[in-house]
């Protein structure tokens, strides 16, 4: 018979990996009740923790390390902070460093976790290519988030970022957008699966080439600006634009007002990520809802099933739901 998992305490116990391990752990940041359900579950397996987990307990930093391209990203900053939530319920410190794109500084970041710095790597966005990093997460503690390579030991959690944009797409062509136009970011992996979204949403509607343009940026506002202008020069210009994400939907409507035009009546615009700047803009953005709290937390618990138990551990991809949400930018 097959030795009992914490994943069989857990599933048993109707809790999470997280949960088993902190009152593995004996941490008070656990309710009586889940004590005793896990309890009665680790008795009813006759589960009995691995000694080799007990003893990397002893040589734990209790510190995990996130990293990013930027901090500038809302969808981000909300996914970190479930992460460090979900870290600190269970006793660890989340430290989180940009990269700045840069290879090298990335390389020393991941070397935190190889030297033992830290315990477990947390990836936003990374610049190494999908291959380094299937053979760093055969290897080491390490889970993705948001952009998820393309690799088959590796685990992330993101949403459909494909289905968002098919979705999103579909909504202005809805609303009789006949010319369509995006802003998107082909650097970002993310960014290459909206485009993809984007134009089979397209496609499905049976719009030809012509009818369709694409320009590629970064995601952020002057972005979305200069690329609007460059829009609103073409002959005859989109009566819809889908942005990448909301920062640069929001310089899409400035140049766009700036022009002396009107969102949405002249063109509709949408954004993605359901960010602070969608309710600020004026009128307010249509937009793709990401869970990036979720998506944070659960990345920590995939985290901690391999910082604290032996393999083999969860691969491939989680997608949460998204969400359409239609406000003014499309509704005219």
């Amino acid at each position: 018979m097959a030795r009992a998992t914490v994943q069989d305490v857990a599933r048993t116990a109707g809790v999470s990996v997280g949960t088993v391990s902190r009152v593995l752990n004996g941490s008070p940041a656990v309710s009586e009740s889940s004590k005793e359900k896990v309890t009665a579950a680790i008795h009813q397996l006759n589960y009995r923790p691995l000694a080799s987990a007990r003893d990397l307990r002893r040589d734990r930093t209790m510190r995990i390390l996130a990293i990013a391209k930027n901090l500038n990203s809302p969808v981000i900053s909300e996914a970190f902070r479930g992460v460090s939530d979900a870290g600190a319920l269970s006793g660890y410190v989340s430290l989180i460093a940009p990269t700045a794109g840069d290879p090298e500084r990335e390389q020393q970041l991941v070397d935190m976790l190889r030297n033992g710095s830290v315990d477990g790597l947390v990836m936003f966005s990374p610049t190494m290519p999908d291959e380094d990093i299937g053979q760093m997460a055969e290897q080491q503690c390490v889970v993705q988030v948001c952009e998820i390579a393309d690799a088959d030991a590796a685990f992330g959690v993101a949403i459909d970022d494909r289905q968002a944009a098919v979705d999103i797409t579909r909504h202005l062509i809805a609303t009789g957008a006949r010319r369509l136009a995006m802003i998107g970011n082909r650097a970002a992996r993310s960014g290459r699966l909206r485009e993809e979204g984007f134009r089979l949403a397209a496609a499905e509607a049976g719009m030809p080439a012509d009818q369709i343009l694409f320009v590629d940026g970064d995601f952020d506002f002057h972005t979305g600006r200069r690329h609007a202008e460059e829009l609103l020069a073409a002959t005859p210009r989109p009566d819809a634009v889908f942005c990448g994400n909301d920062t640069v939907a929001a310089g899409c409507v400035r140049a766009i007002t700036d022009a002396g035009l009107r969102v949405p009546e002249d063109i509709a615009v949408a954004g993605f990520d359901d960010s602070v700047q969608a309710e600020m803009c004026v009128p307010e953005l249509t937009t793709i809802r990401q869970p990036a709290y979720s998506m944070g937390r659960l990345a920590f618990e995939a985290l901690l099933e391999r910082m604290t138990t032996a393999g083999p551990h969860r691969r491939g991809r989680m997608f949460l739901p998204h969400e359409l949400v239609v406000r003014d930018s499309t509704n005219s």
